[in-house]
């Protein structure tokens, strides 16, 4: 089960409220045009890391989801896109550079085309996106990687249901670890998360909240976000490259 959220078309987002999580979807197979304007908000190292794929389609999503995420960014600090900057946590999550002295926080994911863009005022969020595959090894992974509860409920499944609640349950504990900002040093099998609820809270080793929220994206996509705290309001569009 996942929230039915509405994708409304925008270039640029509204005020960001502190109670709000932003989420936006778009495709990132987009014209050579948009892709050309959004490659050139690109600094050095990104531009580096492009010519590093081997593969053109990566190549082309790569430049797509963080141009725009530069462009999204850009419109909730009110700056050109090309004078975002970024630094990286010692597992590489990405978060504004301090000398934009904003508390606009932010996570991106992306699958197949696809990609996911949220955003929060001063909390810490991690999102993530899974392009659903057929005849996946989905008890296999399960049993390496899920809690011993979440195996469980996977295998009691039909088999025709079984590899959407994977990736249903998949996106849900990367968002988790993402929005932690640790990498592998939270192990996927150290906490449960619930198949069917489209809304859950989460607590960690501390004892502190997590939001997490199971979203539709699109037909064969899961999606998940996860956020600190409670009594988050989502909100969605999906963005515009007019």
């Amino acid at each position: 089960m996942a929230n039915s959220l509405p994708w409304v078309p925008a270039t640029a987002p509204p005020t960001l409220a502190d109670n709000e999580l932003h989420v936006w979807r778009a495709s990132l197979d987009l014209s050579s045009d948009v892709r050309e304007r959004l490659q050139s908000t690109l600094n050095s190292d990104e531009k580096t890391r492009v010519e590093r794929l081997l593969i053109e389609k990566a190549r082309e999503h790569f430049v797509a989801a963080r141009g725009i995420l530069r462009e999204l960014l850009g419109a909730y600090l009110g700056v050109d896109a090309r004078e975002i900057a970024f630094r990286y946590g010692p597992e590489g999550k990405p978060s504004l550079s301090p000398e934009h002295n904003s508390k606009v926080s932010f996570n991106v994911s992306h699958s197949n085309g696809m990609g996911m863009f949220v955003f929060a005022n001063d909390q810490e969020i991690g999102a993530d996106i899974e392009y659903v595959k057929t005849d996946f090894r989905g008890m296999e992974i399960a049993s390496r990687f899920f809690s011993e509860k979440e195996s469980a409920a996977l295998a009691k499944l039909p088999l025709e249901e079984r590899d959407e609640a994977f990736f249903g349950c998949w996106t849900k504990k990367e968002a988790y670890v993402k929005a932690h900002g640790q990498g592998l040093s939270i192990p996927l099998d150290s906490f449960t998360v619930e198949f069917s609820k489209s809304k859950q809270v989460l607590r960690d080793e501390g004892g502190a909240r997590w939001s997490c929220y199971a979203l539709e994206v699109g037909p064969r996509f899961a999606a998940a976000v996860v956020a600190a705290g409670e009594n988050w309001s989502v909100k969605s569009w999906e963005w515009s490259a007019e």
